[in-house]
C-alpha cells in the first residue's frame, strides 16, 4: 500500500511517498530541477520517489494534496468582497490570475497521474498539524500551525488526542504572523518569502528597539488569538503591500535609512522577532491552561525560525515540544500523505528518525559519474582509511565537501549533503562564508557532535536532531568553539546518531581523536542561490566551482 503526498501550490513543491509503516521517500522538486523554490507539478520529485522503491504510478493507493482550491477560492472571493469598496483592481487581477492558474494546472496534474489514482485534498493546515502531531512522541498534545496563507488561513491550533486531531480554533488570513514577518523582510530590502531565513540571523546582531511600534500593529481577540491592525498596511493586504506613513510616523523611523544602516536593520530584525515570540507564547501558553496539556507540536513555515522554537523550549510553561523540522510548505505534503495512509485504515502515527529520504547512489553509479567527468580520485581500501584522510585534511585546516548516502529532505544539511570545517581553524569563517558560500557574515555555523557526547560541550533539545532548534555552550568547553557564540553562549547544534548516519558519526570520532572535541562545522554543500545538491554530477560542479579543497563522495576521495 502506497499514498503519494504532493505539494505543488506555490513555492518549494515536493513529493512524499508513504507505506503502510514509513516513509520511503520525500524530495523537493528544486533539488532536482536546480531552480531555487521551485513550484507547480513536482514531476521530477514524483518520478525519483517512484524510483526509490520500483513503483509505478498505478501502484499508488491515492495521491493527497494539502490544499482545497474550491473552498480557499471561495474564501478568497468572500475576504475580498468585504473590502471591495477599498480594494484595487490589480489585487482582484493578481487573486484571479493564480486561482486560474492553479486550477489549470490541477487538471495537467489529473491528466498526468490521475487516470489510475485516485486524488484526495486536505486543508493546508490540518496537513501541516499531521506532519508535526503524527510524527511526534506524543499521545496528547497541542498542536499550533502558523504560516503565511493556505487555503486562506494563516495558521491553526488543533488538539492531538490519539489517533485523532480536533481542530480547536482557525487564524483567519489577514490576521497572519507569517506575513507580517515576511512585510519586515521586504523592509529590510531582502526577498519576501524568500529571505527570511536571512532576518532571523541578522536580529542577532540587533536591540530591540521598535518592538513597541511592531506590538501595535496586532490586537487580540476574544479567542486569544492575534488580529491585524490594517492601519499600519491599508486594507489589502497583498505581496507588494508594505508599512504604511502612519507606522514610520508611529516608529520615528526613516525607511530610507534602513538599506545603509546595518545596525538599524539588525534592531528591525530583532524587534520584529520578540514581538513574535511575545505573541506565539502567549498562544501557546492560553490554550496549554485552557486544554491542560503539557506538550506543544508546531509546523507551518513560521516555525522554520530556529529562535521561535527555542523560545517555546526554553521560555514556556510546556514541557515538551516538537517542531516537525520541514515546516515549510513542502513538508505539509507528508502530512497529506499520512491523512491519506489513514483514510485507508492504516496507523497515522509514523516516527521520524532521520530526513535522509531522497536520491542515494551506488559506488558504480558514483564511479560512472567521476570517470565520465575525466576526475583524478582516489579509492581508499574501505572505509577506515577514508575517514583517516578526511579527518586528517580537516586537522590541517581544509575544507571537506561530505557526499554521502541519500539526500536530506528539507533545507538543512544534516550530514549527508553537507561542507564540513574544523571549528579550531583560524580562519574558518572567513573561508566558508566568503570564498565558498558567498554570504553575509551575520550566518552562524552549525556544531556537528555526537549525540551521546553533544551533553559534555552543548545544552540542547532533541530539536537539535535536526538541527530545529538552538542550544548553549555549557562551561568548560574548549575556548576556540565560544568565539561562535552568540547572544551569550547561544549555537546551532547538530546532534548525530549512530543509528540513523553511522558513516558521519564514525568521522566525527576520528576527528576528535586528535582535535580537542568530536566537534565539526557543518553547512549545506551548495553553491550561491542554489538548492542543495543531491547528484554526483552536481556535486562533482559545486566542488569544482567553489573554493572546496576535498570531496568525498560515497567511496571515493577527490582531492585539488
Amino acid at each position: 500500500m502506497l499514498t503519494l503526498g504532493i505539494w505543488s501550490f506555490g513555492r518549494d513543491s515536493s513529493a512524499v511517498l508513504v507505506d503502510e509503516t514509513s516513509i520511503v521517500s520525500a524530495i523537493e522538486e528544486e533539488k532536482l530541477s536546480r531552480s531555487t523554490g521551485m513550484g507547480g507539478i513536482p514531476r521530477l520529485a514524483i518520478a525519483r520517489c517512484l524510483d526509490q522503491c520500483k513503483a509505478k504510478i498505478s501502484d499508488i493507493q491515492f495521491a493527497a494534496f494539502p490544499r482545497r482550491l474550491a473552498i480557499s477560492t471561495l474564501r478568497e472571493t468572500r475576504f475580498r468582497l468585504q473590502r471591495t469598496l477599498s480594494g484595487s483592481g490589480a489585487a482582484w487581477t493578481h487573486s484571479l490570475g493564480r486561482n486560474f492558474r492553479e486550477a489549470a494546472q490541477l487538471r495537467q496534474t489529473r491528466r498526468l497521474y490521475g487516470a489510475s489514482t485516485p486524488f484526495l485534498f486536505f486543508e493546508h493546515h490540518l496537513c501541516h498539524a499531521a506532519s508535526a502531531y503524527y510524527t511526534s512522541p506524543f499521545e496528547r498534545a497541542l498542536v499550533l500551525t502558523l504560516d503565511e496563507f493556505g487555503d486562506m488561513r494563516s495558521g491553526s491550533l488543533y488538539l492531538g488526542e490519539g489517533d485523532e486531531l480536533r481542530l480547536l480554533q482557525p487564524l483567519r488570513f489577514p490576521n497572519s504572523l507569517g506575513w507580517f514577518y515576511s512585510r519586515v523582510t521586504q523592509l529590510l530590502g531582502l526577498r519576501a518569502r524568500r529571505d527570511e531565513h536571512k532576518v532571523q540571523w541578522l536580529s542577532k546582531d540587533g536591540k530591540p528597539d521598535f518592538a513597541p511600534a511592531f506590538r501595535k500593529i496586532f490586537q487580540w481577540n476574544g479567542a486569544g488569538l492575534p488580529v491585524l491592525n490594517t492601519r499600519y498596511f491599508g486594507r489589502e493586504p497583498e505581496e507588494a503591500t508594505s508599512f504604511t506613513e502612519e507606522f514610520f510616523r508611529d516608529s520615528k523611523l526613516d525607511p530610507q535609512a534602513v538599506a545603509s544602516d546595518p545596525q538599524l536593520r539588525a534592531s528591525l530584525a530583532r524587534s520584529a522577532r520578540d514581538v513574535l515570540e511575545e505573541i506565539v507564547l502567549a498562544i501557546a501558553e492560553r490554550y496549554r491552561k485552557e486544554h491542560s496539556v503539557d506538550s506543544l507540536c508546531v509546523a507551518g513555515g513560521l516555525f522554520l525560525n530556529v529562535f521561535l522554537v527555542r523560545a517555546l523550549e526554553t521560555r514556556s510553561a510546556l514541557k515538551k515540544v516538537y517542531v516537525q523540522p520541514v515546516a515549510g510548505n513542502s513538508g505539509s505534503a507528508l502530512g497529506a500523505a499520512l491523512l491519506a495512509r489513514k483514510s485507508l485504515g492504516c496507523p497515522a502515527r509514523q516516527s521520524l528518525p532521520h530526513l535522509y529520504l531522497g536520491p542515494g547512489f551506488s559506488s558504480s553509479e558514483i564511479k560512472s559519474v567521476l570517470d565520465n567527468c575525466k576526475v583524478i580520485y582516489k579509492y581508499p581500501s574501505g572505509e577506515e582509511p577514508l575517514l583517516a584522510e578526511v579527518a586528517q585534511l580537516l586537522l590541517r585546516d581544509k575544507i571537506v565537501a561530505w557526499f554521502q548516502g541519500r539526500t536530506e529532505f528539507g533545507h538543512r544539511a544534516l550530514g549527508n549533503r553537507s561542507i564540513l570545517a574544523s571549528p579550531f581553524s583560524e580562519y574558518v569563517i572567513e573561508n566558508v562564508n566568503q570564498y565558498i558560500k558567498h554570504r553575509e557574515d551575520f550566518h552562524p555555523f552549525a556544531f556537528s557532535a555526537p549525540a551521546e557526547t553533544v551533553s559534555q560541550f552543548f545544552d540542547c533539545s532533541p530539536n537539535c536532531r535536526f538541527m530545529a532548534s538552538l542550544g548553549t555552550l555549557k562551561p568548560g568547553v574548549p575556548a576556540a568553539l565560544e568565539r561562535f557564540a552568540f547572544e551569550g553562549r547561544t549555537v546551532r547544534v547538530h546532534a548525530v546518531e549512530h543509528e540513523t548516519n553511522p558513516r558521519f558519526w564514525r568521522l566525527l570520532h576520528k576527528f576528535g581523536e586528535r582535535a580537542p572535541a568530536p566537534v565539526l562545522f557543518n553547512t549545506s554543500f551548495n553553491l550561491f542561490g542554489e538548492p542543495l545538491v543531491s547528484d554526483p554530477r552536481e556535486a562533482i560542479r559545486s566542488f569544482y566551482c567553489a573554493g572546496i579543497d576535498a570531496l568525498a563522495i560515497g567511496d571515493f576521495l577527490v582531492v585539488k
